[in-house]
């Protein structure tokens, strides 16, 4: 993000300082006034090959992922045909906000081990419910220390804050004790409130990812305290369950407090680096060190840390076409819609007479359709039946199997081919499987019930499905669905406008449950838990598809 971001801003011209906040666009430009019409709905050959000095022999689709990708979470006209800022960036602060949400829970999860093991291996809706409903708000301090209350969380009230300052043409363009200014910032200080909020008990937040409120440990000891090491005048004293008041609050006011220093540094520090040394590279580097906040904001909008609104000129309003160029009407063939029927076969574990639970070559067919959001972005699904799947019943498998799958894939094309990477998350049916295992095991965990489910030790059966077919305790049958995530990559060999023919290679990775439990019981201090006693494991799964592509 950081490479794109830096080659992004490599075409701004050297900062010269602040410009007139209120100049009018046609006086930035030096060209004659446009026509006042609203942008009609017809395309510009800009908007598929680029600006028209490129030359003619650009191609129809740039596939430069920076320039995907900056206009969809940056959007590029922040004016109106009259020079004045032009309307709010939506669409930028949702994707900004995302990106930002996607960021912070990649570095959770990647340090954090607890937190891997409740997502692979625990129900995510049944815990994150279980966690809310044991959010514990009668008290201030939630258990964590000083560096992630009162530094970590202001930090990320302060990019939140910035997210949606950035987005405003107005807003952006102010400094420290503008006119306007204090205003603008509050607007950020809500927004910073909203996202602090949905961090803490959202289903994307620390409630969903990372189930805090579920169970509790020891302040001063995670997951190793001990009865010598916990109670009465011993070490840690103190457990929780990482909730309260805190970071509701602490998160958007002081992060509020770090925009207004680094604001203040950036007008009186910044500004005046910029301004004595304009062709040097040092004094931004300076500007980016000074206000961590808003640069990594920056570039969650696909530019460099640097980078400020009022020191570049507005970004031009859309023109109007009223006779669209020999590009822009081809472009307008390429098609939104594709419909693909297929022969799929799938490596997955089902049961037979031969073997139960092993892996087994599974022959159906099914459709995928994809409608285009962008020229290089599709909403994306696939739907196949498989009859016949899986002999045997088992806690996992049996009978017929179909597999759904929605999500997104991204598209490079060239004359006579095409690549598609597509990312669905889904379910896979089995239609006569067991409704439970037909034997449970306890697996001990250490520590007592804080959610982990370590390997059991050699004394503890392997899990594993058992043919309970004939056996007075056979469990009941019907149907059961696992959830599953595709992530396939095909290529299309075109051959005629509109018809081509798809071979794909796909990984589906199915969760399923499995007969071991945790402990029934709550727990002792410090190690309550009210998550779910079910352990889930995921598996991956390859398929292979092939069949024609019709597109529209």
């Amino acid at each position: 993000m950081i490479v794109a971001g830096v080659a992004g801003a490599q075409s701004s011209t050297p900062p010269a300082l602040k410009a007139a906040p209120r100049r009018p666009l046609l006086e930035l430009a030096g060209t004659a006034a446009p026509s006042t019409l609203h942008r009609s709905s017809a395309f510009s050959a800009e908007d598929f090959t680029g600006p028209s000095s490129a030359g003619p022999e650009t191609p129809l689709i740039d596939h430069s992922l920076r320039d995907h990708l900056r206009p969809w979470v940056t959007p590029a006209s922040t004016t109106r045909d009259d020079g004045s800022p032009g309307p709010y960036q939506w669409r930028g602060l949702i994707w900004q906000t995302v990106e930002f949400n996607i960021v912070e829970n990649a570095f959770r999860t990647s340090s954090d081990d607890v937190m891997r093991d409740l997502l692979g291996h625990k129900p995510f809706w049944h815990d994150y419910v279980a966690s809310m409903r044991q959010w514990n708000m009668r008290r201030f301090s939630d258990g964590d220390d000083f560096l992630v209350d009162d530094i970590g969380h202001p930090i990320q009230g302060a990019v939140s804050a910035y997210i949606e300052i950035q987005n405003s043409p107005s807003d952006a363009r102010l400094e420290w004790g503008d006119p306007g200014y204090t205003m603008s910032r509050f607007k950020g200080l809500l927004w910073a409130t909203v996202f602090s909020t949905h961090e803490k008990i959202g289903p994307t937040g620390e409630a969903g990812i990372g189930n805090d409120g579920g169970f509790t440990y020891g302040n001063q000891c995670f997951y190793h305290c001990t009865s010598a090491t916990f109670g009465p005048g011993t070490i840690d004293t103190k457990y929780t369950n990482n909730t309260g008041w805190t970071d509701f609050v602490i998160t958007p006011v002081v992060g509020m407090v770090w925009v207004v220093g680094e604001d203040v540094l950036d007008k009186k520090i910044s500004d005046r680096l910029s301004e004595a040394y304009p062709d040097k590279l040092w004094p931004k580097i300076v500007r980016g060190s000074l206000s961590p906040s808003r640069s990594f904001a920056n570039m969650l909008r696909w530019r460099v840390p640097w980078y400020r609104d009022f020191q570049e000129s507005p970004a031009p309003a859309d023109r109007v076409h009223f006779f669209r160029s020999d590009e822009a009407v081809e472009a307008t063939r390429i098609p939104r819609f594709s419909i693909a029927p297929f022969a799929r076969n799938v490596s997955i574990a089902t049961n037979s007479a031969d073997c139960f639970n092993c892996r087994h070559n599974v022959i159906g067919g099914g459709v995928e359709g994809s409608v285009k959001l962008r020229d290089w972005l599709a909403f994306d699904s696939i739907v196949s039946y498989h009859p016949g799947a899986s002999p045997l019943p088992s806690d996992r498998a049996g009978g017929d199997m179909v597999v759904a799958a929605f999500g997104l894939s991204a598209t490079r094309e060239w004359e006579q081919y095409a690549v598609h990477l597509a990312i669905r998350p889904g379910l896979v049916h089995f239609t006569n499987a067991y409704l439970a295992s037909p034997v449970t095991f306890v697996v001990p965990v250490t520590p007592y019930n804080i959610g982990t489910t370590p390997a059991a030790p050699a004394t503890i059966p392997e899990p594993g499905v058992i043919d309970a077919n004939g056996t007075p305790n056979q469990p009941p049958l019907g149907g059961v669905t696992h959830f599953a995530w595709d992530v396939g990559l095909s290529g299309d060999y075109k051959l005629a406008h509109g018809v081509a023919i798809r071979l794909g290679v796909d990984e589906d990775v199915v969760r399923y449950r499995t007969d071991k439990v945790d402990p029934p019981a709550l727990g002792a201090p410090p190690y309550f838990s009210w998550l779910s006693k079910e352990n889930f494991i995921n598996r991956g799964n390859y398929t292979v598809q092939v069949g024609p592509v019709f597109s529209f």
